[in-house]
């Protein structure tokens, strides 16, 4: 039995047929995998709907198809697997770093190198799926001649391995995300004060990562002496990096990493403004808030909750 028309298309399709069904079942969570993906403009629920009936109709044609259906299931996989790694190639330049919901609520994998490593081995799965049924198409459907060979059940627990093996890079790094959310930070008055340990008494914490000769940090520094000390039901921390935090005044509430290493540990990509919100829980409400049209929308939706709040 050629391997290529066996192995590469058995293992995809486990890959695209789970994450199809996921993502089918956790459409609620689409404009959060869409802003993750840095894809807000698109409709959020009809795109999700879109690619994950593309990657179903790519698993039941390579699990159920023989001669020309299969290779057309195997050229629809390669299309879906390049669109895949291109929109992860193009988040990871947007810097994001949010979790994506890529498999609905089955597993949620963070934006950044390993999900673009898992995409480029997708999409050479799926070109060697397409080079098997150009060399040799198959006669017989891919599930049945699996299950009724005995060297092909060998190579289905192969292929389960190697999905337990890609499934690991799914699940999010929220250990080191806890850790990191206990550095602690220099407040204005010269006090020290972990984040994390606040929310968890009961404050929740908005953490706006600014950086000097930045012009939209400058115009959110000025607002935190504004609308956002309307706020008092939470903590709000414009936080600097130490040698970003050139304060031109003394007056700032700018709190100052002395670690230089905050942001990053919790994930939050360079680009600044940045916001984040830690539940009363200690964990990040996400997905990040990335550039200045990303962080206001963050505080004016935290404002307005605020306020429907005080009028219950």
């Amino acid at each position: 039995m050629p391997v290529l028309t066996t192995l590469p298309p058995l293992l995809l399709l486990v890959v695209v047929g789970v994450s199809g069904v996921s993502k089918l079942f956790d459409l609620g969570s689409a404009a959060t995998t869409m802003r993750a993906l840095r894809l807000g403009a698109l409709p959020a629920r009809p795109t999700v709907a879109a690619a994950a009936s593309a990657e179903l109709a790519v698993a039941l044609g390579l699990a159920f198809g023989t001669r020309e259906l299969f290779s057309g299931a195997a050229v629809a996989s390669l299309v879906v697997t390049l669109a895949f790694l291109t929109v992860a190639v193009h988040a990871q330049q947007q810097h994001s770093t949010d979790e994506c919901g890529c498999f609905g609520r089955v597993a949620s994998t963070r934006v950044g190198p390993w999900m673009t490593a898992r995409n480029v081995a997708l999409t050479v799965l799926a070109a060697a799926t397409l080079a098997g049924s150009i060399v040799d198409p198959p006669s017989i459907a891919l599930l049945p001649r699996t299950f009724g060979d005995p060297a092909s059940m060998l190579a289905l627990a192969v292929t389960g391995a190697a999905v337990a093996v890609i499934g690991a890079s799914f699940r999010p790094d929220s250990a080191t995300a806890t850790a990191a959310a206990e550095l602690p930070l220099l407040t204005p008055d010269g006090t020290v004060v972990v984040p994390r340990q606040r929310a968890l008494r009961g404050r929740a914490q908005l953490l706006l990562f600014v950086r000097r000769g930045c012009a939209p940090c400058e115009a959110l520094i000025e607002r935190a002496t504004t609308d956002l000390a309307e706020l008092d039901a939470i903590d709000v921390r414009l936080i600097a990096a130490v040698g970003d935090d050139q304060r031109l005044a003394t007056d700032e509430p700018i709190h100052t990493d002395l670690s230089g290493r905050f942001a990053e540990s919790l994930g939050v990509p360079p680009e600044r403004p940045a916001g984040i919100l830690l539940t009363t829980t200690g964990d990040r409400l996400l997905p990040f808030a990335v550039g200045a049209e990303e962080t206001n929308l963050l505080i004016d939706t935290v404002v307005a909750a605020l306020r429907e709040q005080r009028l219950d």
